[in-house]
This record gives structure tokens, sequence and C-alpha cells, in this order.
């Protein structure tokens, strides 16, 4: 009986693909609705650091959620 022999050498395989990459359809957006938990302040915030919005804007979209119950980002 031998002694079976490991490699530790990386063994190399190609993979191809047949998917084709398929990128996102731009542009798209966020719908912003009203709610009693987050506050106004809060909103603005968001549009500020997530969506990267002036304040004045920011503030603009947060009065539309508050007063139209949505808006549209």
């Amino acid at each position: 009986m031998t002694a079976a022999t490991l490699s530790l050498a990386p063994v190399e395989q190609e993979v191809t693909s047949t998917e084709e990459v398929v990128s996102p359809d731009l542009p798209w957006v966020t719908i912003v609705w009203n709610d009693p938990v987050n506050l106004m302040t809060y909103v603005t915030w968001v549009f500020e650091t997530y969506f990267g919005y002036g304040r004045p804007k920011a503030e603009k979209l947060m009065m539309d959620v508050h007063v139209k119950g949505k808006a549209v980002v």
C-alpha cells in the first residue's frame, strides 16, 4: 500500500460566463411618504446626507412630504 501525496499548488480553472451583464435602468426615483414617526429635521438630514441635496432643497422636499403626503426624490 502506498501513501497518497497531497499537492498544495493552486488549481486554475477558466470560468466562462454566457450570462449577459445587465446594468440597471437609470434614472430611478425614490418616493418618500409621510409618517407619524420621523421628525422633519431627521427627514431633512436624510435628504442632505443620503441624497446629497443642499439645505434649501432638502427642506423643500421635507415640506412636500409633510404637506402633500409624499415627495419624489
